[in-house]
């Protein structure tokens, strides 16, 4: 009677581990394609910050997150649903930038007006309500724009995405080298070449540089492989920086 026993304990506990099993197999499955459905999609949406999301933006973001946990946390929940609805928001979420992009007054309907608060020495009081934006908080971006004062500044608006514009006064701006009277050199762009041991072809070729180059700045450095190389950044000027990896000591610490 008791091998009995043990014998249908052993059976029990042994369903029980492989029911875990798969359904540890089965969230590991849905997760990963999850993760992969939704950063297509958030590519899809297009390139924004979180800080820089509109408001319709930002509760799209908020509502397919919250979609895509549910199959995840709950295997009872079929997968498609979420699928399907996060796939309807994106669509809807594209047509509606879409519209906004091509269309004045439906963009300002969705996305309001920039507010000023501060022009050429008057506090706009009332916007500055509306938006429930303290003077303190007037100050503190004033402060990180890099001027100390509301009399360095001619304009403070906060734009549509939430973001602060502060606009200096014309004395209090960085002298440039326009207002000096100096003509600089034309400015380029610096082109990664390789990073972390792997060859951009692609930028090479922007260059209009090739191996045989790559393998001269590389040799004047005394490197021997590409695969050595932790970043090389060179522009149209022709600027080359080469960093190279650092070798990895392995033995004991002490």
């Amino acid at each position: 009677m008791r091998k009995l026993c043990r014998a249908a304990r052993l059976i029990t506990y042994s369903i029980q581990n492989k029911e875990v099993a798969q359904t540890m197999v089965i969230t590991i499955f849905r997760t990963i394609i999850m993760y992969i459905f939704v950063v297509v999609n958030l590519r899809l949406m297009g390139k924004r910050q979180i800080c820089e999301l509109e408001p319709s933006e930002l509760v799209v973001t908020i509502i397919i997150s919250e979609l895509a946990a549910m199959p995840i946390t709950d295997n009872g929940k079929p997968l498609l649903t979420s699928v399907v609805a996060i796939f309807v928001l994106v669509i809807l979420e594209i047509g509606v930038s879409y519209l906004a992009y091509k269309h004045l007054r439906f963009r300002t309907a969705l996305y309001g007006r920039p507010s000023t608060f501060y022009a050429k020495g008057k506090l706009n009081q009332r916007e500055m309500e509306n938006q429930r934006f303290n003077v303190g908080d007037l100050l503190e971006e004033i402060r990180n724009s890099g001027a100390s004062s509301l009399s360095e500044v001619d304009y403070v608006i906060m734009e549509t995405n939430g973001n602060i514009s502060v606009i200096q006064t014309p004395e209090n701006n960085p002298v440039t080298p326009k207002l000096l009277g100096i003509t600089p050199p034309d400015s380029s762009i610096s082109y990664i070449v390789i990073d972390n041991g792997s060859l951009i072809k692609s930028n090479l070729k922007r260059l209009g540089r090739d191996l045989k180059w790559l393998y001269e700045q590389l040799n004047r450095k005394k490197i021997k492989k590409i695969s050595n190389v932790f970043y090389m950044g060179a522009d149209e000027q022709g600027e080359v920086v080469i960093i190279e990896k650092e070798k990895r000591r392995f033995g004991k610490r002490s």
